[in-house]
């Protein structure tokens, strides 16, 4: 009996200890966010300013309370407008929006309330508010039916609330989907009578609705859900499942004095610290979103070696089969890479290895599932690592803090760092390199342009004409190259080169004459005055590189140039200059122009002065326009 007993117990202690366990990594889970239990971040640890408070406007049901205690607790500014349902089950803001001022919100979050939507969907059918009449529905029809009923209440109110968007960072949390299908677990999955995949619907139609809005996007919480697992958090095994929110006991009175008392449903579910730990992971997600708008220490270049890193095992330590060599973690960090390559990024080689025999192992144990020319520069030698990723850099004209180096090797890291200290670096943990390098904000970006797809293309047609120039006098070089340049007038954030545009503002270092970044809100008030974004466009016999450079200019005054470092040297920046300084001169007597430094835009120092600028008081000043160098070929048709 007594054997018996103390086995139970072991159990009891060993079921505690493994409960303490998953408390123990979901704290690991919070303290990182989304990034999983003990995961690194890039180094140095510059990606989000995890330090800035923010001022965050949130606008939702008390379902969003978990993330806004967060962001109060951790000296968050936060301005909260609760949707409520009224005893007539009508869904309002309180206080209404027209009493709030939150315009010193830099970000909005939005939690539209699912009950008010399955609710509202009901009315064509039910007469009223029903937020649990979907068990009602009968036909393929009358869910098909259903849900346009709660797509169009979505998008009357998303309409409703368009001007407290004003273009600042928007984010919309999607709605919870239920765990599980409630119909039953052998009925059809993907079927709208199936209330999950009704809800994820849901959330693809409010995606495409808010899509239309700009600087607005989803910020999908299932994914968080999922990761933290909801049987602890989600209420749907107590309540109605368009409540779609986190577990807590019940305050009415008469559930108090029922005859047997029940467990307390947190009991039930331990719910203990769930809520803080969503709270605490959603405010990271939105922090980290924003710091993909912003283009925070973003990665723009990421160097890999090849023994160790691109395959199991050194190259000289013996033949392996290709499975050998690439299965389980080695295919899963090429996925990233191709992955982060299709974002926009450029990839690169730098390994200690025998060129011609590195190159054939390559290609012999990735058999095409990954290719050298997906790399913009590969250098295979014996050299110093840091004098090959010294030339990379020369070669793409990228600022060390903005390229990541994946080495296993402590040793090339520490000798690498020793030169290039600016460097971001992955080596530790190789099992998480996949991971940091999907998911960190600085290998993100908001959007894919066509010219970020054609990046690693157009930075090899660079080094490639910088080979070829080796060869010639630069006048002839220039003249190889039969540049040609074309030019838009950009008015307007709904103008279709507008994304590109604002993207290239906001990324660009070396050549960009002030440094300063804008606001999409900034933007649209510079357009209201009269200003415009000039884009320069270049061509050469290599590749068509798009929009490579813009000015930005508010009538006489060019207030700032920013070129792309794809198409330094081709005196694409005079030729544009000529351009513009012609058209401000027929309206003005005179052009000026700003330049300040910012530590990191020597490339353009003298650039207003090669153009003809004098220095004044306040900036730079000119009366006449540079002339156009005449290796390049202007396209003057521009529509002003």
């Amino acid at each position: 009996m007594f054997k018996k007993l103390r086995k139970k117990l072991k159990f009891i202690i060993n079921i505690k200890k493994e409960i303490k366990y998953q408390h123990y990594k979901l704290a690991r889970v919070s303290s990182n966010g989304l990034k999983g239990f003990a995961f690194h971040r890039l180094e140095p640890s510059t990606e989000t300013g995890a330090d800035k408070k923010l001022n965050v406007a949130f606008f939702g049901p008390c379902a969003l309370l978990p993330i806004i205690n967060y962001a109060i607790n951790h000296g968050h500014h936060v301005i909260h407008v609760a949707m409520r349902v009224d005893e007539s089950r009508q869904s309002h803001f309180s206080p209404p929006l027209s009493e709030v001022n939150h315009e010193k919100a830099e970000v909005n979050v939005i939690g539209l309330p699912l009950r008010s939507v399955m609710a509202e969907g009901a009315v064509p059918f039910d007469g009223f508010q029903n937020e649990i009449f979907w068990p009602r529905l009968k036909s393929e029809s009358d869910h098909e039916n259903y849900l346009k009923y709660c797509v169009e209440y979505i998008s009357d109110f998303v309409d409703s609330i368009s001007e407290l968007l004003g273009g600042k960072p928007t984010f919309f949390l999607s709605f919870w989907e239920p765990r599980q299908n409630f119909m039953g677990s052998l009925f059809p999955h993907f079927d709208l009578s199936n209330p999950q995949y009704f809800v994820m619907r849901l959330n693809a139609e409010m995606e495409r609705i808010i899509r239309a809005y700009p600087n607005t996007y989803l910020l999908d919480v299932n994914n968080i859900l999922n990761s933290m697992g909801r049987f602890r958090i989600q209420d749907d095994y107590a309540r109605e499942l368009s409540h779609a929110s986190n577990i807590f006991d019940t305050t009415f009175e008469d559930d108090t004095k029922r005859i047997r008392k029940s467990t307390p449903l947190s009991h039930i579910y331990d719910v203990d610290g769930q809520p803080a730990v969503y709270g605490h992971c959603v405010f990271n997600a939105i922090r980290d979103n924003l710091a993909i708008i912003n283009a925070v220490a973003p990665i723009k270049l990421i160097i890999v070696d090849l023994d160790d890193t691109m395959w199991r095992g050194v190259l000289a330590d013996g033949d392996r089969s290709p499975y050998e060599r690439t299965d389980y973690w080695p295919t899963g960090l090429a996925e990233a890479l191709l992955v982060y390559k299709a974002r926009g990024g450029l990839l690169a080689i730098c390994s200690k290895n025998d060129p011609e025999l590195a190159r054939a192992e390559f290609e012999r144990v990735w058999g095409g599932r990954l290719r050298l020319d997906d790399f913009v520069s590969v250098k295979i030698n014996f050299q110093p690592k840091s004098e090959n990723i010294l030339e990379i850099l020369d070669e793409v004209n990228l600022l060390p803090a903005n390229v990541l180096f994946v080495d296993d090797n402590p040793r090339e890291i520490d000798e690498v760092r020793s030169v290039i200290p600016d460097l971001r670096f992955l080596s530790e943990e190789h099992m998480d390199w996949r991971r940091a390098i999907l998911f960190s904000p600085s290998t993100q970006v908001p959007r894919i342009s066509t010219e970020s797809q054609q990046r690693t293309q157009s930075l090899r047609a660079k080094i490639n004409r910088d080979q070829v120039r080796q060869k010639m006098s630069r006048e002839e070089w220039l003249r190889s190259l039969q540049i040609k340049q074309r030019y838009a007038v950009v008015r307007s954030e709904n103008d279709r080169n507008f994304a590109r545009a604002f993207e290239l503002l906001n990324k660009t270092n070396q050549f960009n004459t002030t440094g300063q970044r804008w606001s999409l809100d900034a933007i649209k008030t510079l357009f209201a005055r009269g200003g415009y974004i000039f884009c320069v466009f270049l061509q050469d016999k290599e590749t068509d590189n798009g929009l490579i450079g813009l000015h930005l200019v508010q009538e006489n005054r060019i207030i700032q140039s920013i070129l792309s470092c794809r198409v330094f040297g081709l005196c694409s920046e005079y030729a544009s200059m000529h351009v513009l300084a012609q058209h401000i001169l027929k309206e003005y007597p005179t052009v000026t122009g700003h330049f300040i430094s910012t530590g990191r835009n020597f490339y353009c120092e003298n650039y207003l002065e090669k153009c003809g600028f004098t220095k004044e008081a306040d900036g730079f000043l000119t009366s006449a326009a540079p002339p156009s160098p005449p290796e390049i070929t202007n396209d003057n048709k521009v529509t002003w």
